[in-house]
């Protein structure tokens, strides 16, 4: 199933990303909750890779979102980093669908648990039902969204991607 939510209206793109300017100026200069959070994006579908990208462009200046189709890209790019503006920059996060040309969402989110990278991962799935999402979180998961057509739908998993992030930069900052 392709989500076929229309992207948001000017006005409310205008609207996000004031808020997202605002609370970078507010209260003095930019904390590190408000640093850019650097998105690794595995979705085989080139048109729904295409409509996080739009969203999270529309919706918000601090995600940035980059592409891959497979899993055995993913690991690579969370181990060697991935280009952003011309400099290499370390994965902050990882959506994933569960079904992937060379694995699963599942397997990729257990690799990347057992080489040691605790980077968060959502899914963002065609995968319904109670079944994948407990495998999901089984492997390690920190949220899970099914495709669908939805009101809101991208702003929420934009939302949560932040919220993951920011805790799990403040969690490094605690133990650092």
């Amino acid at each position: 199933m392709t989500d076929h939510t229309s992207p948001p209206s000017d006005a409310q793109a205008d609207t996000n990303a004031a808020a997202d300017r605002s609370a970078q100026t507010a209260d003095g200069p930019a904390t590190e909750a408000d640093e850019p959070i650097t998105v690794l994006q595995v979705e085989p579908d080139a048109r729904s890779a295409e409509l996080l990208e739009t969203f999270a462009t529309r919706l918000t200046e601090r995600v940035r979102i980059r592409s891959v189709e497979r899993a055995a890209a993913a690991v690579d790019a969370v181990e060697e980093g991935v280009e952003v503006d011309g400099e290499r920059v370390e994965v902050d996060c990882v959506v994933t669908e569960q079904r992937l040309p060379d694995d699963d969402g599942v397997g990729l989110t257990g690799r990347l648990r057992e080489a040691g990278h605790e980077v968060p991962v959502v899914f963002h799935t065609t995968c319904s039902g109670e079944e994948c999402e407990a495998a999901a979180f089984g492997a390690g998961a920190d949220a899970y969204f099914e495709k669908r057509s939805e009101r809101g739908r991208f702003g929420s998993i934009l939302d949560r991607i932040r919220t993951v992030v920011d805790g799990d930069r403040e969690a490094r900052d605690l133990f650092a």
